[in-house]
């Protein structure tokens, strides 16, 4: 039987290992440390991440972030909204709390591949869907798009695919393999692909640093495709 806080067995990537060295990851949560780890397309990306927000949004991250992620989203909601932090991490826990025990958000120790019963406006993966298996990332995505209330969004920012004259496309990719084995995946198909119902959303993309980075939006769909067909019957009925 597993133990009651076993962290799951991909968090025992190299890769991943990260996050359980409190010394590291003090390091790597910087502002100044995160930019150059993130080849400087981590300003570029808040900024458009808080444009996606709405003041009043009731706001899911999905994971503890470095750098300047969650202060970003804070900041746009803490007056008429309200952000809650799912992570597995005792020591990313410990370590959030006491960097943000004074602000208004919850951090919750919660595994996404568990359903929620709560439904958020906005839900955030920052950074996730490349530490995790195929398997246990469709579980996530699709917590995720079941979480949304109706008109909400989940956003996704990842790993991309790097254009070919990208000087740095080779170097990620056999850092990649080396470190993040489940990377790569993200290369090779869209984010969308991942999950299980991706028709019901509308998905928009963008991409950032020569294809290094994406950010993948889905709303959910109003109609489906089959109302908007016998809708346009319908209308050509009538007149």
């Amino acid at each position: 039987m597993a133990k009651l806080n076993e962290l799951p067995a991909y968090m025992d990537i190299l890769g991943n290992k990260i996050y359980e060295n409190r010394k590291l990851s003090g390091i790597l949560d910087d502002p100044r440390v995160a930019a150059v780890t993130g080849c400087g397309a981590q300003n570029r990306i808040l900024k458009d991440l808080w444009h996606d927000i709405n003041r009043n949004s009731h706001v899911l991250q999905i994971g503890l972030t470095f750098g300047n992620e969650i202060i970003t989203v804070y900041g746009k909601v803490h007056q008429q909204g309200k952000l809650d932090i799912f992570d597995i991490s005792d020591t990313q826990i410990d370590f959030a709390r006491e960097r943000y025990g004074h602000r208004e958000m919850n951090i919750i120790k919660h595994d996404a591949v568990a359903a929620w019963d709560e439904k958020y406006d906005v839900i955030i993966c920052y950074n996730l869907l490349h530490e995790l298996p195929l398997k246990t990332r469709q579980k996530v995505m699709d917590n995720v798009l079941d979480g949304l209330t109706n008109g909400g969004k989940a956003i996704f920012v990842d790993y991309a695919k790097p254009k070919w004259w990208n000087p740095l496309r080779w170097p990620l990719l056999w850092y990649n393999r080396l470190y993040r084995p489940f990377a790569e995946s993200l290369w090779q198909q869209p984010i969308e692909n991942f999950c299980s119902n991706k028709d019901a959303f509308r998905w928009s993309h963008t991409y950032y640093n020569g294809g290094m980075y994406q950010k993948a939006v889905a709303v959910r769909k109003i109609l489906s495709s089959d109302d908007v067909l016998k809708l346009t019957k319908l209308f050509r009925s009538i007149r």
